[in-house]
């Protein structure tokens, strides 16, 4: 696969540990359709490097040492807003994970991820879709459930509005699926399922997949 530029796919790892960065150096230079660009251990390094080698894809920690992840999104992609943004990280926090995406990451995975599912990932966020790493859905608020066992009027709102199939679609859409795969999963067409997406992101409010992802995650849809 290809660029948005056109040549191999430009990644680029922000972490605090030098041996996380060289174990992913080697991992992405082993694929032909990738190439590693830069390296950085803290934020501000992270944002001069950006603005510098101009990534199409950031691994970026959620924890640095003087900072966190998210704000650290926020402030790479205010320099290089068509970089994709994938937090990397051991954290699975649902409000971490909620901040990643309304900060503008497109994924959020664990760093237990098999390396081959990485590379399935960076590849998606390049075709512009959101990745949520399924090992940490159960970690986010329950739809109907709030943070105090009392009901989320928020998701009991929005689910009354949704159908099983936009629900279902909601998840496939949270692990970085498209809608060919999505439609095969549902036994719907495409046309369907990006009919039924812009349905959702108007109930939402959002306006792409990831805020879609984003904003359900925040109303415990997913």
């Amino acid at each position: 696969m290809m660029s948005p530029s056109g040549g191999r796919i430009r990644v680029a790892v922000v972490d605090d540990h030098a041996i996380v960065r060289q174990g992913l150096q080697a991992t992405i230079d082993a694929e032909r359709d990738m190439q590693f660009v830069g390296e950085a251990g803290t934020g501000d390094e992270a944002v001069a490097m950006v603005d510098n080698r101009r990534p199409d894809v950031l691994l970026l920690d959620v924890r640095l040492q003087e900072t966190d992840g998210p704000s650290v999104c926020e402030r790479v992609l205010a320099v290089a807003p068509k970089t994709a943004i994938i937090m990397l990280t051991s954290y699975r926090e649902s409000s971490m994970i909620v901040r990643s995406l309304a900060a503008g990451a497109k994924g959020y995975v664990l760093k237990d991820i098999e390396l081959a599912e990485l590379k399935r990932v960076i590849r998606s966020v390049v075709r512009g879709h959101a990745v949520l790493d399924p090992k940490i859905a159960s970690e986010v608020i329950s739809a109907a459930v709030g943070s105090r066992g009392a009901v989320n009027t928020q998701a009991v709102s929005v689910m009354s509005t949704l159908s099983s199939i936009d629900v279902a679609i909601l998840g496939h859409l949270a692990q970085g699926w498209t809608n060919k795969e999505i439609a095969r999963a549902i036994h719907r067409s495409p046309h369907t399922v990006k009919d039924r997406l812009e349905k959702i992101g108007t109930i939402l409010d959002a306006h792409s997949r990831t805020e879609i992802v984003a904003e359900a995650l925040r109303a415990g849809l997913i």
